[in-house]
């Protein structure tokens, strides 16, 4: 009874924010010829995957995510698909504290400068009201811009598989994969298969001595340098301890509803990441196929 009144209310509260929040068109209709893709992640382990299976995962559509274009990579795989999904990536510089705003300014610059080729960069629709992620689209005439809704949807499965296929929301977005796979499945891949999806943050927080909870957010391209930060919401307002292991639980039990959902559209999941710490996707490295 308890979790039929919450699906309820959950429901509601979605129904609400898809009339308010959620455009009632989607761009992203783009189809490619193959049926099976790779999502590189930005994990650490990608470092190994690169090594050992570039090749195979090389015969895949390849899709890449948020500040995959400031690493050499980039121009040597050339994706054609390119996903962002950070809300610090979109906000106003009023909104954002200056090591974001540095990190975003590079990641534009490095898209705008580095792509000469065909690249589908798919945004979330408060993209639009970004002047700085605007400027990219005006410098580069091989970025197509695809835009999507982003809003979480919650509440019973039949409801909330219908959005998805709806391109009316998805699973919280608390990181950039969930949107990924979402997309990916619209797009008609039949096949997903996810590298660099280490998710090891539970092992890498710490709280300090001024009690600021800190997540030492490694990734393939600065492993060895990267340094514990405060996590911030969209006001800079640093997350408390209790607020970032809840954002976490969200985002696994995310993959949980993308797994169900996933079967549902006869699409298989690989998760072909070396190390990883998701447990809703069938393990399969590249090398095995």
């Amino acid at each position: 009874m308890k979790q039929l009144i919450n699906n309820i209310f959950l429901t509601g509260i979605s129904i609400v924010k898809i009339i308010l929040l959620s455009k009632w068109f989607n761009t992203l209709k783009h189809k490619s010829a193959k049926k099976s893709c790779v999502i590189i992640g930005n994990g650490p382990s990608f470092n190994t995957s690169i090594l050992q299976y570039k090749e195979a995962f090389l015969k895949h559509e390849l899709i890449c995510v948020n500040n995959f274009a400031n690493t050499d990579y980039y121009e040597d795989l050339k994706p054609r698909y390119y996903l962002l999904q950070a809300p610090i990536l979109f906000q106003s510089n009023e909104n954002s504290s200056p090591f974001y705003i540095k990190m975003r300014d590079e990641l534009f610059k490095n898209i705008a400068q580095k792509t000469a080729w065909e690249l589908n960069l798919m945004v979330p629709f408060r993209a639009k009201k970004s002047k700085e992620f605007l400027n990219v689209l005006q410098r580069n005439k091989f970025i197509k811009v695809h835009y999507f809704n982003d809003i979480a949807i919650e509440g019973f499965d039949r409801f909330k598989f219908t959005c998805y296929t709806l391109k009316l929301g998805m699973p919280r977005p608390h990181n950039v994969l969930i949107p990924s796979i979402i997309n990916a499945i619209c797009m008609g891949f039949k096949e997903i298969n996810i590298i660099g999806a280490d998710h090891s943050w539970l092992s890498e927080i710490s709280v300090n001595n001024k009690n600021e909870a800190l997540v030492n957010q490694k990734h393939f391209y600065d492993e060895t340098v990267s340094k514990p930060q405060k996590m911030e919401d969209y006001i800079k307002r640093p997350r408390k301890l209790h607020e970032i292991i809840h954002k976490f639980y969200l985002t696994f039990k995310g993959y949980w509803d993308i797994e169900k959902f996933s079967k549902i559209n006869n699409v298989q999941i690989y998760n072909a990441s070396e190390h990883s710490m998701i447990d809703a996707f069938e393990r399969r490295l590249l090398k095995q196929k």
